[in-house]
């Protein structure tokens, strides 16, 4: 199989939470550019307050222009071990701390463009305590019944690949999706 060498990047934008690099790699056709979006990572939380239902949220997403409901989320603080990011992410935006936070999964969103790692966790044991959103974070904690998750991605409600990830990871099949 042919390989592709990294050659050099140029920067195009930087931000706190990525890079955006306009990337150069040979290959055997030649020289090839490519814009990457360097990430510090992800986490994601399935986080279950009894069996038959899950904590989701409610957030307002910027890039899309309107209201998700999801897993709790976030991204990861260069040098943050990811437990303690799930952690944190978890009291922030769901208002729980978990006794017991567990690896399920790793996983790459976007490796088209991306080179960012989500990793899924699982919360148990967990007790209320009081959302503490970040600056700009529209979001508000829902607690949904499992049996009502099919219907919320039918509506297209439910929509984004970490928490549709996430589900079927809980054993949920998926099916009539509309987003």
């Amino acid at each position: 199989m042919p390989e592709a060498t990294f050659v050099s990047a140029e920067p195009l934008f930087r931000s706190d939470r990525f890079d955006l690099m306009r990337e150069t790699f040979a290959t055997s056709d030649g020289p090839v550019v490519r814009p990457v979006i360097h990430h510090p990572g992800a986490v994601a939380l399935l986080a279950q307050p009894d069996e038959r239902s899950l904590v989701l949220v409610r957030q307002y997403r910027y890039p899309i222009r309107r209201w998700t409901l999801e897993i709790p989320a976030g991204t990861r603080v260069v040098g943050e071990a990811p437990e303690v990011t799930a952690a944190r992410e978890l009291r922030e935006e769901a208002g729980y701390t978990a006794a017991r936070i567990s690896e399920v999964s790793r996983f790459f969103p976007a490796v088209g463009v991306s080179d960012e790692e989500m990793i899924l966790y699982r919360a148990e044991g967990l007790s209320e305590v009081p959302a503490a959103p970040e600056h700009g974070e529209l979001v508000a904690r829902e607690i949904v019944a499992l049996d009502r998750l099919q219907r919320l991605i039918t509506t297209g409600e439910l929509c984004d690949a970490k928490t549709l990830i996430a589900l079927a990871m809980l054993g949920l099949r998926l099916s009539g999706s509309r987003a």
